[in-house]
């Protein structure tokens, strides 16, 4: 019985901490495409900054690739202005993907891993506290 209830304290400890930190990683990262001029794409988290592992690919109309390349120091890609290209997406190669289609809104991907375990955990939550109000009762 009692190593039951330290297991269950136990339990409701480590999915406290992933309640509380997992969302905070998957708000923190989420990436940005800005065109800043034709030519030059910028590439930015959320909160700021850039990964130097980021990579540009740009593609025509029908999804072929046109370019590929890292970004600079600054976290900028720069290509000819003159390139046709439909869309541009830049991997961070973590998993963070934004997507940027010419006339319409940058989409940012969200990483999915993070995202199921924050879901779990909140239902692990949810169970362990109405298990606590059942036990009590």
């Amino acid at each position: 019985m009692k190593g039951n209830k330290s297991m269950k304290k136990s339990i409701a400890i480590g999915l406290t901490l992933v309640f509380l930190f997992v969302p905070m990683l998957v708000l923190a990262h989420g990436l940005n495409i800005i065109l800043l001029e034709p030519g030059v794409l910028k590439a930015e988290y959320e909160g700021g900054g850039f990964s130097p592992r980021m990579v540009f690919t740009l593609y025509d109309a029908d999804g072929k690739v046109v370019l590929e390349g890292p970004i600079d120091e600054n976290g900028e890609f720069h290509f000819d202005k003159n390139l046709d290209f439909e869309k541009a997406v830049v991997d961070d190669g973590m998993g963070h993907r934004a997507t940027y289609v010419k006339g319409g809104k940058p989409k940012t991907e969200i990483p999915k891993v993070p995202v199921v375990i924050a879901v779990f955990a909140v239902v692990g939550i949810i169970f362990y506290v109405y298990n606590k109000k059942k036990e009590n009762a």
